[in-house]
């Protein structure tokens, strides 16, 4: 398996933190997902400060739920362009089962937007996953790093997971939202002059074709 090593910030937490309020966090969109599938969580970010230029997390996932990895075994996750060119991610899943993330660029590169979804990650549910609603969430101190090496950090931020054996209550709709203007991506944040077939990024919410 390939696997990188992911630090913690020591270098940003020198310089000292801050508490990131409901300006500067982070937050999951809802997912479902059938047993023995697989669903896609979004990471999303609020950042009233136009500096942020990274962002490091770990993500403790509910009993039933394991991290989705590819072929090479990696976890399955995707950057939105629109809102992280330039940027990269490094990813680990640790001992316990955890997803660590750290999104950076070693040019400094600034995230693009104010809200809206920064990544997503796969999920998979195992055959045997309790049903009902859970909640993933983060686990110790979630960082957003300015340039001025200044961390802003959320703690225990939580998302819910509806794991349902009712394949109607799965819905990939959603309702777009102003957040990035109603402006069309695809789910490698590519820019789109209109929405295509399958599922598409519209004002920073999922929207099924």
């Amino acid at each position: 398996m390939k696997s990188h090593r992911i630090s913690l910030l020591s270098a940003a937490l020198l310089w000292g933190t801050a508490w990131a309020g409901n300006d500067n966090c982070f937050y999951f969109t809802d997912a479902a997902v059938l047993p023995g599938g697989q669903t896609s969580i979004e990471l999303c970010m609020r950042n009233a400060e136009k500096s942020l230029t990274c962002l490091e997390a770990e993500i403790q996932l509910p009993e039933g739920l394991s991290v989705a990895l590819d072929e090479e075994g990696n976890p399955i996750v995707t950057l939105y362009r629109n809102r992280t060119e330039g940027h990269e991610v490094l990813t680990n899943v640790l001992e316990n089962g955890n997803l660590k993330l750290l999104v950076s660029d070693i040019d400094g590169s600034l995230f693009s937007g104010e809200e809206g979804p920064i990544l997503s990650f796969r999920v998979q549910a195992a055959e045997a996953a309790p049903i009902g609603e859970s909640k993933l969430e983060t686990v110790g101190e979630s960082l957003l790093v300015d340039t001025n090496a200044e961390a802003y950090y959320s703690v225990g931020v939580t998302g819910n997971v509806l794991v349902t054996d009712d394949a109607t209550r799965i819905d990939l709709t959603g309702t777009p939202s102003s957040a990035d203007g109603g402006r069309v991506y695809n789910l490698a944040g590519q820019r789109q002059n209109k929405m295509q077939r399958g599922v598409n990024i519209v004002g920073g919410r999922k929207v099924l074709k």
